[in-house]
């Protein structure tokens, strides 16, 4: 699937980096996959796993000197409608921010229009079980007939937020609906920390849900929020492997650096992908 015409230009600012950014998305032929194009340059990055250059707190990719960040997003957006050949067109180096959540690019993908390519592309299955873990974090992969993954968060230190779960059944759920609304999350402790590593300069009550010492600074779209936007960065992260997935997947805490280690492994068979 791809756009069937160009996409209206997003305009806002990077969660990150707080400069402006905008973007643009146009169709691409049967499986060119993911490009970002970064403007005035033209210069291009194919958003692959082999292009993850870092993963603090987003989803960096570069190659050849340039780099774009915060891709997960939008991304997630893409794969979650079933696009897998588009151009990203990217000023400002980062992905705008919009919301915090993927709501406002299945949006602007929905206006814009989808068509089925010439040549569909081809799922990606496995034969037996994958499993990945990380300081805490863990990930396990089976094979299954359609895509689905749970997530599971638990903050055992704070009351309020205690365990959360999220699950979503491709062929049963609305992506749209269910999980591009739910927004990126931080603690409010934790903002001044993260500024000074040049991360989060650009956020506010307006694009995150803002964590408290013993409430949520920020109304809810979801009482499983954070889960669901966890869930949603899993499906982001995923797209890297740049085709559908048919397997079920099961998360406990995961992070940008499990879930992007996890699509390496299911590119390795792929090295064409970048």
């Amino acid at each position: 699937m791809t756009l069937a015409a160009p996409s209206a230009i997003l305009q806002g600012v990077g969660l990150h980096s707080g400069a402006d950014a905008s973007l643009r998305l146009l169709p691409a032929s049967a499986g060119s996959g993911f490009v970002f194009r970064l403007l005035p340059s033209g210069q291009e990055i194919v958003a692959c796993a082999a292009n993850v250059i870092d993963t603090s707190r987003c989803t960096r990719l570069g190659t050849n000197g340039i780099e774009v960040q915060t891709v997960e997003h939008i991304l997630s957006a893409l794969a979650g409608l079933g696009v897998y050949d588009a151009v990203i067109e990217l000023s400002g180096g980062e992905v705008p921010a919009t919301d915090g959540s993927a709501a406002p690019f299945t949006a602007l993908l929905n206006e814009a229009g989808l068509r089925p390519q010439e040549i569909p592309v081809t799922a990606l299955t496995l034969t037996q079980p994958l499993y990945i873990t990380d300081r805490g974090s863990s990930i396990i992969a089976i094979p299954a007939e359609n895509f689905s993954a749970t997530v599971v968060l638990d903050y055992p230190k704070v009351s309020y937020l205690g365990t959360q779960a999220a699950v979503y059944d491709e062929g049963a759920d609305d992506y749209a609906g269910q999980i591009a609304p739910a927004r990126t999350f931080g603690f409010l402790s934790e903002i001044e920390a993260l500024r000074a590593r040049g991360l989060g300069l650009g956020a506010t009550r307006d694009n995150a849900v803002v964590l408290g010492e013993d409430r949520y600074e920020t109304p809810l779209r979801f009482p499983n929020e954070l889960a669901r936007h966890k869930l949603l960065d899993l499906i982001g992260d995923l797209a890297l492997v740049g085709r559908p997935l048919q397997m079920a997947l099961f998360a406990i805490k995961p992070g940008h650096t499990l879930n992007t280690r996890l699509a390496s492994l299911l590119s390795s068979d792929r090295p064409e992908n970048c």
